[in-house]
């Protein structure tokens, strides 16, 4: 039996014993490094919306816009390029078979590859004989011109193509003759011939169309577009209707054409060579300080 003064010491020693043992194995922790050797730690504070400190940061929502609207601003200068095609569509058109033509050659500028105003100038003649017809109707020859503007709708993109809306307003006044007119009267049996000469008339119409523009080489491009038309006002000769429309066509709404075009941008027209002053036409006699710093080169840098 164990003695109580023994017992009191034993139980000292186990209270002694458990309040050390947390203790060991602790790593020793100063609260701050004092290493030389390592880059000191940058110290962040934290302020309200209202420049007030604040002990913890404060985690900050905000709802962000991911849809971006399609800005309308040009990306290209006003005056970006200048253009000239020539509408052959009808030369191909005649060898297979039109008895019709109207060949064009045209002008336009770029504003900003966006609008692009068209001026369109042409020679217009037909040459018609039906095979069950009675008549020989010949279009002299005459003029017509054009006026528009296009729409492209690639304006941000690249101006060697383009895909583009369009209107014009056309007018042309021309002449033809209609001859070897044939009437059989079955009644007398007998048939009689005779020619319509020198008919003059006029037409105002406007067209509506939709192409495209490729390049090719360099300025070179190829240019298609399908068109409607319409007439606003036309008039007949003395004593028949015209057949044939210079730069309108036949009695069809339809036509198209097809171009070939010679794009040149404005800086290469208008070429801006701004003179030196006059203390600077001779460079070498300007005084350049001796102690000017100069760029350092690349083995100075190492």
């Amino acid at each position: 039996m164990i003695k109580l003064p023994i017992l009191s010491i034993l139980i000292t020693l186990v209270v002694c014993l458990s309040a050390a043992l947390p203790t060991f194995g602790q790593k020793k922790i100063t609260p701050v490094d004092t290493d030389p050797t390592k880059p000191r730690q940058p110290v962040l504070h934290y302020y309200d919306k209202h420049g007030n400190p604040l002990e913890e940061p404060v985690l900050f929502l905000a709802d962000l816009d991911t849809v971006k609207s399609a800005s309308p601003k040009p990306v290209y200068p006003l005056l970006y390029s200048a253009s000239i095609g020539f509408n052959f569509f009808d030369g191909i058109m005649k060898l297979a078979g039109q008895k019709h033509a109207s060949f064009d050659v045209w002008a336009s500028v770029s504003l900003h590859n966006w609008f692009e105003p068209v001026v369109e100038l042409g020679i217009g003649y037909a040459d018609n004989k039906p095979e069950d017809g009675n008549f020989h109707y010949k279009g002299k020859p005459s003029f017509y011109g054009k006026l528009g503007i296009n729409y492209n709708f690639l304006y941000k993109s690249n101006p060697d193509y383009q895909a583009y809306f369009g209107l014009r307003g056309g007018f042309s006044s021309f002449r033809y003759d209609i001859t070897d007119i044939t009437i059989n009267s079955s009644y007398w049996g007998q048939s009689n011939n005779f020619s319509i000469l020198n008919q003059k008339a006029h037409a105002l119409y406007g067209e509506v169309l939709g192409g495209i523009k490729v390049n090719l080489w360099k300025g070179i491009s190829m240019g298609w577009n399908l068109r409607y038309r319409f007439k606003f006002k036309s008039t007949n000769g003395s004593n028949s209707t015209p057949w044939f429309i210079p730069g309108y066509g036949t009695t069809s709404p339809l036509s198209a054409s097809f171009s070939i075009i010679y794009t040149m941008p404005f800086d290469k027209i208008i070429k801006r060579k701004k003179p030196l002053p006059e203390d600077m036409s001779h460079p070498e006699d300007l005084n350049v300080p001796e102690d000017l710093p100069t760029r350092p080169q690349p083995d100075q840098l190492k």
